[in-house]
Parts: C-alpha cells; structure tokens; sequence
C-alpha cells in the first residue's frame, strides 16, 4: 500500500497544528492544575531562572525555588527549539533562493556578536525591568531573530521590486532615519531603558557608520545586496552596545566591578589566533590532500574559533591558572562542569576535537552525501558557531569588564 504524498502546504499545515495543540494541551492543564503545569514545570526550569539571572540569585514562587542558569530539562527543550528553527530558516531561505555561505555568515556577524555583548550589558545590570528579561537567553535569541528576519525581508522586498539602485539606497536611508528620529522622541521624553543613555547625536553618529557598508557597496560595486542590507541593519542594533561597553571599559561604570583586564582579553584572542593559525598552516601545507584541506575554509575555521573562545575563556576566566586575580566564576551548563570537574583543560580540549570530528563527518566522510543539501550544511554550521560563540565571547567580556 502506498503512503499519500503529503504537499508542502499540508507540511505547514500539520505543524502549525501540532504546534497550537501543544499550547493548548499547556493551556488547558494550567486552568486544571496550575501548581503543577506553572509552579514545578514553567517557572521550576524555564521562567524561573530568567528571573533569577536578572536578580542575580536563586528566586521562589509558591515555595518552589528557581536557579540561575540551566537545567538539563531547559538544555534538552530549548536545542529542540533551536532544531526546529533551523530548520524553518533554511525552508525560508530556500524558499527565498538565499545563498547560505561564508558570506552570509558575515552579514549576520553583527547579530551574533549581539546576543554576547548584551547579555554582558544585562550582567552589569545596565537594563531598566521589564527590558531587562528580553536580554536572558532564550528570550534575547527570539529577539536577535526578529532583527534577522526583518532586515532579510526588507532586503528582499527591494530586491524583488526592482528598484534603481538609487531608489533602493534612499528607502534604506529612510528607514534608517525613521529609527533615529523615534530613537530621538523616545529620549526627548525621557524613555528610561538602562543605566547610562546613548546621547541621541552618538547614536546617529553609530547609526552612519551602519549605513556606511551600503554606501561603499554602492559607490564601488553599483549594487546593493541583501547580505549588505542584513549586515547594515545588524551593525545598526549592536554598535550601540558596543558603545556602552566602551564607555563601561573607559571608566563610566553603572555598578560594581572588580577591576578590567583587558590582558586577558588579549590573551585569550591570542591564543585562540594561535591554534587557528595552526590549523590553517597545517591545511595548507597540505592542502593536496582533501582530508585535511577542509581545515582552512573560513567557515569551519569559524566554527573552531568560537568553541575555542567557550572552551578556553570558561577554563581561564573559572581556575585562573596564570593567578591573573580573576573574579571568582563558576560554570552554569551541567555537561561542561563535568568536564572540568573531571580535569580542567578537558573542556577546550573536547570542544576542539568534537569541531574537528564534525567537519570531518560535514566534508569528508558523508561529503558525496550531503553534496546536495549545501544550503543546510552551512546553516547547520553557522547554527554550530553561535553555539559556540555566543556564550564565550559573553564570558569573555565579563571577565573582561571585571563582572
């Protein structure tokens, strides 16, 4: 008996379904039995430790106690979510005939380093509530989503339309006025988000050099792509923060800090340029065979430097080997502090080798495999770089910032 084909519109379809049966299924057993449903399972491992990260220690509702960090049920529910949403993305952008590649993965560097610098904003408890909770994973990536989908529908829209390339950069221009022009009533009123305000004349000063990669692929290349306009709009949401750490890092502090140590942010980069530059050198040298040539792409680079940024920067920033005087750190992931506990330098060392295990798998061992899916591969290994990224570069900065 055949199986009936299933269309792609009955594909949506069923999965929206599934999705609004989930909800209501959590619906319906938090009128039937709250206690259970939001006291020991929403607030207990989900909820709960965004409050508790924002307060900085553990919290309780109804006698049920909250800690900072993760859970194995949170880790567990929330890399299903990430599954899914890769998944969505690359039909979207397939659908969209988007090009995933190292290019794309540049245009959206600026949201990835977002997601880092702002939670590290969140940890000098520069945020206002109730602004604070959308700079707590998970709720900072759904966030940074956002942004992403709509600088790529925009780019999109003008690409689709047709426009003159002049057209396009003015409806570019426009929109980037209309932020700083709302950005500036907003402050005029006196909209209180954080601790130290961005000045409206530094913000349109931030929001220029955004705009800048538009005008230079204008002005040289005569064309005004939908990379350059996601990359341009990320630049607009993360240069700001990147002011605020730059003031905290010139002396303008809004709380408490140890002291910064910028040689440890040297250090850290240092080595990890190190090990890459290793890499890419043995890649090349032998780059005849295809096995080990796969080493010096940039995005599988890419890849190994952000596992060596968590790796690495947990190791130092939480055992302080070279006795720096670091604050005192400890290690929120389960799976992690089980390695350290274990011997310390572990954690780099399996985050090393489990990156270069998986490009193996990508590139050489199921490469006639996977030839036709490259759209997802390299989503797939974007999606394995923020893993990686996100939440070192953040501890890097901390440690940084002294918080």
């Amino acid at each position: 008996m055949n199986l009936p084909t299933i269309t792609a519109h009955q594909k949506i379809v069923l999965s929206l379904g599934i999705l609004l049966g989930i909800l209501v299924v959590i619906a319906v057993g938090y009128l039937l039995a709250p206690t259970l449903i939001y006291d020991q399972w929403i607030w207990k491992y989900y909820w709960g430790p965004v409050v508790a990260d924002a307060t900085g220690h553990s919290v309780s509702h109804n006698g049920v106690v909250a800690q900072e960090g993760y859970t194995l049920i949170s880790e567990i529910t929330y890399g299903v979510i990430l599954v899914y949403a890769l998944y969505a993305l690359y039909k979207l952008l397939k659908k969209l005939d988007i090009r995933i590649d190292w290019y794309f993965c540049l245009a959206l560097f600026p949201y990835i380093l977002f997601g880092p610098v702002t939670r590290v904003l969140e940890d000098t408890s520069y945020f206002t509530e109730p602004f604070v909770y959308w700079f707590i994973s998970p709720l900072i990536y759904f966030q940074t989503a956002f942004y992403v989908l709509l600088f790529l529908f925009l780019g999109y829209y003008l690409q689709k339309k047709a426009f003159s390339l002049k057209k396009t950069l003015r409806v570019l221009l426009i929109v980037f006025l209309f932020i700083d022009g709302i950005y500036t009533i907003l402050w005029v009123l006196g909209f209180d988000y954080g601790a130290s305000r961005i000045e409206p004349w530094f913000f349109c000063m931030l929001s220029f050099f955004a705009f800048l990669p538009l005008l230079y692929r204008f002005l040289k290349n005569q064309t005004v792509t939908i990379n350059t306009v996601i990359f341009s709009g990320g630049l607009l949401i993360v240069l700001p923060c990147f002011f605020l750490v730059g003031r905290w890092m010139a002396g303008d502090q809004w709380s408490s800090s140890s002291g910064t140590y910028i040689t440890v942010f040297w250090l850290i980069i240092g080595l990890i340029s190190l090990i890459l530059g290793i890499v890419a050198l043995v890649a090349w040298v032998f780059r005849n065979n295809e096995r080990i040539a796969v080493y010096k792409h940039p995005l599988n680079l890419s890849m190994l430097g952000g596992h060596l940024i968590d790796g690495i920067t947990s190791y130092i920033s939480i055992y302080d080997p070279w006795h720096m005087g670091l604050p005192s750190y400890i290690e929120k992931h389960p799976a992690s502090n089980t390695l350290m506990e274990v011997w310390p330098p572990l954690f780099p060392i399996v985050k090393f080798l489990l990156i270069i295990l998986v490009i193996f798998v990508f590139d050489v061992y199921y490469k006639k495999e996977l030839e036709r899916y490259p759209r997802l591969i390299n989503l797939l290994k974007i999606g394995i770089f923020i893993l990686g990224v996100s939440p070192g570069l953040r501890d890097l900065l901390r440690v940084t910032m002294g918080v």
